[in-house]
C-alpha cells in the first residue's frame, strides 16, 4: 500500500471511528473491523487508534473514584469499595455500579452454558425415541442453534465489559498514585524508597487489571457447582451426593493450597520490590559503577536479590501445581466416587445419563483448570491492592502550619519553631494528614528553636559549616520536614510565589527551552532574559537545534554547572517574588558566580526576596543580611559588617581568605564541552514513531518492531527453555495425559452401551475409567511442575543475560541516550511476564493442540487469525512503548518533588501523568475490542463444529446413542479445545513480545575491551607516568575530532590541574584515561604500558575517578566507603577521621551509621567527602578528580585539599575544579584549546608569561576574589 492510499485511509476511519456504532456492531464488536484492515495494510501508530470521550480520560475516571475514596478512605477495605462503587451506568432506568449489569449478564451466560448438558440428555433422549421426525430434528437444532448464539454473545460482552472495567479502575488509580507522591515526602517519609514506589507504579498497579474477571470466576463457580448437583440430583437421584463430599474436600484442599500460595505471594513481591530497588540504584548510578570497575560486585549483588526472588517464585510454582492439580483432579475424583456409588445401589448406566454426567462434569473440570490462575491472580491482587491501599493512606506533607498570604505591608517569609527529618509514627492519630513526632520518642532535631523574619526585597545569605542546617532551612519554609504537634506548633508564612533552585539540580527529559519554561506560556522578552542572567547563550550557541536541543534524563549529558545555570534560568522565567537559591554559587565557575551575584541577583532581581546559601564569602558583600548558622541554629544574623564581629564567622572568613588569595578563574568550564556532546551525537532509532519531528539526537526511542515476531526469536526461546529433549518430553507426557481423558470417554462410552451388567462387570469398567483419570491427573502433574521449572530457569537466563549486557553496555553511546523508565520497564513488567504470565499460557498450548483434530481446525481458522494478529501485535507494541513514557515521567517526577511543589505545579505533572496514561489507555481500549472481535469469531467458527456434531447426532445417531453421545462430549471438547488453543497461541505470541524486548537487550554489545587482551599485571601501575602520544578521540567515527592529537607527558607523582576554554576537552582527557572514550589514533602509555591492550577492569580498578557528583547507595557507611569489602574497620575508621568524618561517625552509629537512597539523609558536603574518602581507601597510583569540591564549604574544603595533598602525595593526581586552590597548588597547568595542549607548565612560569591563556584567566579570577 502506498503513502497515498494510507492517508486517504486514515481519515476515513477517523471519522467512522467518532460516530457510535449501532447495537449489532456494539454486541458483535463489527466496529473494529475497519482497525483490523488498516492494520493488515500497514503499521498502526498512535494516530490511527480513536481518541478518547471525555468520561473515558483518566482525570474524569480519578474525580469519580476519588470522591468514592474519600467516603470510605478511614475503613478496612478502602481501596476495594472505591473500586466496587465508583464506576456506575444506567440499567432500566436506574443508576447502579457496573458490577451490577456485568454480573447479570454473567448469570445469564452461566445458566445458558448449564443448560448446554440438558441439551444433551434431551437429544439422545430423542433419538432414542422411535418416533422421531425431521421436522422436530430441524426444530430441536434451532433451538440449540439459539441457545449456543446466546450463550456466546453474553460471555464475550460480559468479559469485554469487566475486562473494560479494569482499564479504568487502573487508570483511576494510577492517577492517585501520582496524585498521593506529589503529596509525601520521601525524606521524612522512610516508610518508601524510589524502587518501591516505582514498583508500585509498575506492577502493582498491572494485578488491577487481572482482578475483575478473577473475582467473576471465583464467585461464579459456585453457582456452577450448585447448579451441576442440582442436575445430578435429578438425573441419578443419591449418588451424586457422595461425589459432592469429594467436591467439597478438594475445595477444602485447595482453600490450604490457596492460603499458602497467598503467604509465598506477598514474600516474592517483597522481594520482587528488593529486586526492582536494586536495579534502579544500579542504573541510575552507572557512571560510578563503570568508572571504578564495579561491574561485576553489583551485578553479583542484583543477581543475589534475584536468586532469592527466584526461589520463592518456584516455592509458589510448586504450591500452584498441587493447586492446580487438585482442581483438574477434583471433577474427576467426583465423577469417579459418583459413578461408584452408582453402581452399588445396581443402576445400570444409560447413554443419556452417561454422558450428561460427563458434559457437567466437563463444565466443572473447564472451571476448575482454570480457577488456580484466577486464584493466583486474586491473591496477587489482594497484596496490591493493600500496598496501593498503604500507599494512598501514607503520612502526607505536613501544610497545615503554612500560611500563604499576601500582603504588601508584611514581610515576605516568617519562620519559628523547631524541625526535624525523621517521625515515629507510634501513638499517631489516625485521622491526621501530617506527620508527627511523638513527645515521649527521643528525636535530635535538625533545626532548633527558628526565629526568622525576611523582608520583601530583602537579599540574604545565609553561610554556615557542612550540615549545619542551612539546607534544612529551605526545606523547612518550602514545608518538607516534620515537627513535634503535641508541642508548639511552629509558624511559616510565605508572602508571594517561590522560586527554588535546588543544590542537586533536577532536570527534566525535555527540550532545553521546556526546562526553563516550565509549563508557562513562552514570553520573549522574560525568556531571553532568563537565559542573559543564567549565562546560557554560549551553551545554546553550540548546539545544532539549540534551545530545541532535547536533554538526557536527569541530565546526564551535562555538568553541574550547566544543570544549576538551567534550573536558575528556570526559576528565574517563573518570575516569581521569592527565590530560594542551594547552594548556586559554589556549582559554577568563579566568573560565572561573580555575573550571577551581580547582575542577575542584585540588578535584575532588585527587589525580590532572595535567599542564598552560600560557601562563596564574596557574595556576603552584596547581601542585605547574612545568617550565620551552626548545628541548627541561628547563631548570629546581621549585616557584613556585624556579622564580622562573630568569632565563627571570623575562623570561616580567615580559611576563606587564605584559600582565595591565589584563586583564578577557568574561563568557561567543562559544561560547554559537554554540551557540545549533545551536537555531536546523533540518534539511532529503531523506526519512526508519532511526533518523530520532535525527537532529538540525543535520546533513542523505546525500540519498535513491526510485523509478526520473528522464528529467531521463538527459536532462542525454545532452545533456552530445555531444546529438543525438554519439548519431546512434555510432547510425550501431554499426549499421553489427552490419551488418558480420552480414553476414559471413550471407556465409559463403551461402558454405557452395554445392558443388564452384572455388578462385577460394572466394578470392572469403573476401575479401568479410575485408571485413566487416575493417569489424566498424574501426567498433569508431571507437566505443571516440569514447564514451570523450565519457564522459571528460563526467565532467570535471560534476566541474567540482560543484567550481563546491560551493566558492560557502553556508557556514552546507550545509558547516556536511553531513558531509565525504559530499562526498568524491560526488567519488572517484561520480566514479569517471563516469570510467571507465560508459564501458563504455554502450559495451556501445549495440552490443547495434543489433540489431532485440533490442530487441523486450527488450520482452518488460521487465516482469521492471522488477520487478527496483524492489529494486535502492533497494538500490544504500541501499549509497551507508550507504558515506558508513564513509568519515565513517574520516575523523573519523584526524583524532582521538592522543585515541583516549590514552583506550585503539581496540578501540571498531574494534568501531564493523565495524558501520558490517556495515550496509553486508548491503545489499551483498542486491543481489548479487537481482541474481542477475534473471540467473538473464534466462538462462531468452533461453533460450526459443535453444531455439525449435534446436526450428525440429530440426523444419524439413532442407531448407536452411546457413540451419539460420544461424539457430542468431544465435539464440546473440541470446541472448547480450539478456543483455547487459538487464545493461547494469540496470547504467546504477545506474550513473546515481551521476550522479545528483553532478548535485545540482552544482545547490547559490550564495551571493547572487557576480555582481556593480555596477562593481567601484577602491581600496575607502580610510578604512574603518563605519556599521552598524538592522541585523537571521536565521540562518534562520523564526527570530528574531540581531542586532535593531544600530546602530554606527566611524571610520577606529579599534580596537573587542567583548564580551558569552552569546548576544549578537558573531560575527553578523564573519559580517556578511562577508556569510556576510545582513541581513533594515538596513544595512551602509563607507566610503559599501551592502555589499549589492557582490560578495562584492571585499567579502571587501578585509575581512581572522584565524580563531580558524589554516588551514594542505601546502606551503611561501611558499605559505601568499602564496596568490595576489602578493608578492616580501623582502616575505614581512620580514611574516616582522616577525610572528616569524625563528626558523622560520632553523631551517628559509626562505621554501621544507615545511608539512605541517594545519601538524601547526608548534605551535599558530607556525601562528597565520603566519595572522597573511597578514593583514598582505593590507593591508586593515579587519580582523577572532576570538580570534585564544587558542593563543600570553604572549611571542609580546607581540609580536604589537606588531605588530598597527603593521602595522594606519592599519586599523580590530574584536577579539573572550579575553586582557585584546587589547581593553584599543582606541579604544572595543562591548558587545553580546541583539543590540543596549548600551555603545559608550572603555574608561576605560566604567570610570569602575560600573553599566555592561563595568565589572562588568572586576572580575571582576581578581581573577584575580594570581599
Amino acid at each position: 500500500m502506498n503513502n497515498t492510499e494510507i492517508s486517504q485511509e486514515e481519515p476515513l476511519l477517523e471519522n467512522k471511528s467518532q460516530r457510535p456504532p449501532g447495537l449489532l456492531s456494539r454486541t458483535l464488536f463489527l466496529y473494529v473491523f475497519p482497525l483490523l484492515r488498516l492494520a493488515n495494510k500497514t503499521p498502526l501508530e498512535f494516530e490511527m487508534v480513536k481518541d478518547l470521550q471525555i468520561e473515558d480520560q483518566s482525570e474524569s475516571l480519578f474525580n469519580r473514584m476519588n470522591s468514592t475514596f474519600q467516603i470510605y478512605k478511614h475503613e478496612r477495605f478502602a481501596l476495594y469499595k472505591s473500586l466496587f462503587f465508583t464506576f456506575k451506568s444506567i440499567f432500566l432506568i436506574v443508576n447502579v455500579e457496573q458490577f451490577f449489569i456485568v454480573y447479570i449478564i454473567i448469570l445469564i451466560w452461566n445458566i445458558s452454558l448449564m443448560y448446554g448438558p440438558i441439551m444433551i440428555r434431551q437429544t439422545l433422549s430423542y433419538i432414542d425415541n422411535s418416533e422421531h421426525t425431521l421436522g422436530k430434528s430441524f426444530q430441536w437444532l434451532g433451538i440449540i442453534i439459539v441457545v449456543r448464539v446466546f450463550n456466546a454473545i453474553t460471555y464475550q460482552n460480559s468479559f469485554y465489559m469487566l475486562r473494560k472495567l479494569g482499564y479504568d479502575q487502573h487508570s483511576a488509580v494510577s492517577v492517585s498514585v501520582m496524585k498521593k507522591t506529589l503529596n509525601v515526602s520521601f525524606q521524612s517519609n522512610k516508610q518508601y524508597k524510589t524502587g518501591e514506589i516505582m514498583n508500585i507504579m509498575q506492577v502493582d498497579l498491572q494485578r488491577i487489571l487481572q482482578l475483575n474477571i478473577a473475582v467473576a470466576s471465583v464467585i461464579f463457580l459456585p453457582f456452577q457447582i450448585g447448579i451441576s448437583f442440582y442436575l445430578l440430583f435429578d438425573f441419578i437421584g443419591v449418588s451424586c451426593l457422595a461425589g459432592f463430599g469429594v467436591m467439597i474436600l478438594g475445595l477444602l484442599i485447595n482453600f490450604l493450597l490457596g492460603r499458602w500460595g497467598w503467604k509465598l505471594q506477598k514474600q516474592v513481591m517483597v522481594a520482587k520490590d528488593n529486586r526492582t530497588k536494586q536495579a534502579y540504584e544500579i542504573f541510575s548510578q552507572i557512571k560510578f559503577i563503570k568508572a571504578n570497575a564495579f561491574e561485576d560486585y553489583f551485578k553479583n549483588k542484583l543477581l543475589r536479590f534475584r536468586e532469592k526472588e527466584i526461589q520463592l517464585i518456584k516455592k509458589k510454582n510448586i504450591v500452584s501445581g498441587l493447586f492446580t492439580l487438585a482442581f483438574l483432579m477434583t471433577p474427576q475424583l467426583t465423577l469417579n466416587v459418583t459413578l461408584a456409588v452408582y453402581i452399588w445401589l445396581q443402576y445400570n448406566l444409560t447413554p443419556a445419563d452417561t454422558f450428561t454426567i460427563i458434559s457437567l462434569f466437563n463444565i466443572l473440570q473447564q472451571s476448575a483448570s482454570a480457577l488456580p490462575s484466577f486464584i493466583n491472580q486474586i491473591i496477587e491482587a489482594n497484596i496490591s491492592i493493600k500496598r496501593i491501599q498503604n500507599f494512598l493512606l501514607t503520612d502526607e506533607l505536613m501544610n497545615d502550619c503554612i500560611q500563604n498570604i499576601n500582603d504588601v505591608l508584611g514581610n515576605s517569609i516568617e519562620i519559628s519553631g523547631t524541625f526535624f527529618w525523621d517521625q515515629i509514627k507510634n501513638n499517631q492519630d489516625p485521622n491526621k494528614s501530617t506527620y508527627i513526632v511523638p513527645v515521649n520518642q527521643v528525636i535530635d532535631p535538625i533545626l532548633k528553636n527558628l526565629q526568622l523574619k525576611i523582608e520583601i526585597g530583602e537579599f540574604v545569605t545565609i553561610i554556615g559549616d557542612v550540615a549545619s542546617g542551612k539546607s534544612s532551612l529551605i526545606s523547612a519554609i518550602l514545608g518538607e520536614m516534620v515537627y513535634n504537634v503535641q508541642r508548639q506548633a511552629p509558624t511559616i508564612k510565605i508572602n508571594g510565589r517561590v522560586a527554588y533552585v535546588s543544590q542537586k539540580s533536577w532536570i527534566q527529559n525535555a527540550t532545553l527551552r521546556d526546562n526553563i519554561l516550565f509549563g508557562l506560556p513562552y514570553d520573549e522578552k522574560k525568556y531571553n532574559d532568563a537565559i542573559k542572567y543564567s549565562c546560557l547563550e554560549q551553551d545554546i550557541k553550540i548546539l545544532d537545534k539549540g534551545e530545541t536541543t532535547m536533554i538526557g534524563e536527569k541530565g546526564v549529558n551535562l555538568s553541574g554547572g550547566q544543570k544549576a545555570r538551567i534550573s536558575l534560568a528556570r526559576a528565574l522565567y517563573s518570575d516569581c517574588d521569592i527565590y530560594l537559591l542551594d547552594d548556586l554559587i559554589s556549582a559554577v565557575d568563579m566568573h560565572v558566580g561573580k555575573f550571577i551575584i551581580e547582575k542577575c541577583l542584585c540588578e535584575h532581581l532588585n527587589g525580590k526576596t532572595i535567599i542564598l546559601i552560600t560557601h562563596a564569602l564574596y557574595s556576603c558583600q552584596f547581601a542585605d543580611r547574612i545568617i550565620l548558622m551552626d548545628n541548627g541554629q541561628i547563631i548570629k544574623e546581621g549585616t557584613l559588617d556585624d556579622i564580622k564581629e562573630c568569632d565563627k564567622f571570623d575562623q570561616i572568613y580567615q580559611k576563606y581568605f587564605k584559600e582565595q588569595k591565589n584563586e583564578q578563574k577557568d574561563d568557561q568550564e567543562e559544561e560547554l564541552e559537554v554540551l557540545k556532546l549533545l551536537k555531536k551525537k546523533s540518534s539511532t532509532q529503531y523506526i519512526n514513531n508519532t511526533n518523530k519531528d520532535q525527537v532529538d539526537d540525543l535520546m533513542i526511542l523505546e525500540d519498535r518492531k513491526v510485523g509478526s515476531v520473528q522464528s529467531d526469536v521463538y527459536k532462542e526461546y525454545f532452545k533456552m527453555n530445555g531444546g529438543c529433549l525438554f519439548f519431546t518430553f512434555n510432547l510425550i507426557v501431554v499426549i499421553t495425559q489427552v490419551i488418558a481423558r480420552f480414553g476414559s470417554q471413550i471407556w465409559l462410552a463403551k461402558w454405557s452401551g452395554q445392558n443388564d451388567l452384572t455388578y462385577d462387570e460394572n466394578l470392572h469398567n469403573l476401575m479401568i475409567f479410575s485408571f485413566f483419570s487416575l493417569s489424566f491427573g498424574f501426567f498433569a502433574l508431571i507437566r505443571i511442575l516440569t514447564l514451570s521449572r523450565e519457564s522459571v530457569n528460563t526467565a532467570n537466563k535471560i534476566h541474567t543475560r540482560m543484567i550481563d549486557q546491560l551493566l558492560y553496555a557502553p556508557l556514552c553511546q546507550f545509558f547516556e541516550r536511553i531513558p531509565l523508565g525504559v530499562l526498568m520497564n524491560r526488567l519488572t513488567k517484561d520480566q514479569s511476564v517471563l516469570d510467571t504470565e507465560i508459564l501458563w499460557t504455554i502450559s495451556i498450548l501445549y495440552i490443547s493442540c495434543s489433540n489431532f483434530i485440533v490442530l487441523i481446525f486450527l488450520y482452518a481458522v488460521w487465516k482469521v487469525q492471522r488477520f487478527y494478529m496483524a492489529a494486535n501485535r502492533e497494538l500490544y507494541r504500541l501499549e509497551s512503548i507508550s507504558k515506558s513514557p508513564i513509568l519515565s515521567f513517574f520516575s523523573e517526577t519523584v526524583n524532582g518533588l521538592n522543585i515541583i511543589r516549590a514552583f506550585r505545579k503539581q496540578e501540571q505533572f498531574l494534568d501531564r501523568h493523565t495524558k501520558n496514561i490517556d495515550l496509553n489507555r486508548k491503545i489499551q481500549i483498542a486491543q481489548l475490542q479487537t481482541t474481542t472481535w477475534f473471540s467473538m469469531n473464534l466462538t462462531f467458527t468452533s461453533f460450526i463444529v459443535n453444531i455439525s456434531a449435534i446436526a450428525f447426532v440429530l440426523f444419524f445417531g439413532s442407531e448407536n446413542p452411546a457413540l451419539a453421545g460420544l461424539l457430542m462430549t468431544v465435539a464440546t471438547v473440541i470446541d472448547n479445545s480450539l478456543q483455547s488453543a487459538i487464545n493461547s497461541i494469540t496470547q504467546a505470541e504477545t506474550q513473546f513480545i515481551s521476550f522479545e524486548r528483553c532478548l535485545a537487550f540482552a544482545k547490547i554489545e559490550h564495551e571493547n575491551g572487557y576480555k582481556l587482551k593480555k596477562d593481567y599485571i601484577q602491581n600496575w601501575p607502580q610510578v604512574g607516568d603518563i605519556k599521552i602520544d598524538q592522541l585523537i578521540v571521536k565521540y562518534r567515527e562520523n564526527l570530528s575530532p574531540a581531542l586532535r592529537g593531544l600530546n602530554v607527558v606527566i611524571k610520577s607523582q606529579e599534580k596537573i590541574g587542567v583548564v580551558g576554554r569552552t569546548g576544549a576537552g578537558k573531560s575527553t582527557v578523564t573519559l580517556s584515561l578511562l577508556r569510556i572514550l576510545e582513541a581513533s589514533s594515538g596513544s595512551i602509555i602509563i607507566d610503559g604500558v599501551d592502555i589499549s591492550t589492557l582490560s578495562l577492569k584492571q585499567l579502571r580498578e587501578s585509575i581512581t575517578m572522584i565524580l563531580q557528583e558524589s554516588t551514594l547507595f542505601e546502606g551503611t557507611l561501611r558499605e559505601n566507603l568499602d564496596p568490595l569489602h576489602q578493608h578492616t574497620d580501623q582502616e575505614l575508621n581512620d580514611v574516616a577521621l582522616q577525610c572528616c568524618l569524625g563528626e558523622l561517625l560520632l553523631q551517628k552509629q559509626g562505621l554501621d551509621s544507615e545511608i539512605s537512597e541517594n545519601g538524601d539523609n547526608l548534605s551535599a558536603g558530607e556525601k562528597q567527602l565520603i566519595s572522597i574518602a573511597r578514593a583514598v581507601l582505593k590507593q591508586s597510583q593515579i587519580i582523577l578528580i572532576d570538580e570534585a569540591t564544587a558542593n563543600i564549604d570553604i572549611d571542609t574544603e580546607s581540609k580536604i585539599q589537606q588531605t588530598i595533598q597527603t593521602a595522594f602525595k606519592k599519586c599523580t593526581v590530574i584536577t579539573i575544579a572550579h575553586r582557585i586552590n584546587t589547581i593553584m597548588h599543582c606541579d604544572k597547568i595543562l591548558v587545553i584549546d580546541q583539543g590540543e595542549a596549548k600551555e603545559f607548565d608550572e603555574p608561576q612560569n605560566l604567570l610570569d608569561n602575560k600573553s599566555s591563556i592561563f595568565y589572562s584567566l588568572y586576572l580575571q579570577g582576581k578581581k573577584s576574589n575580594k570581599i
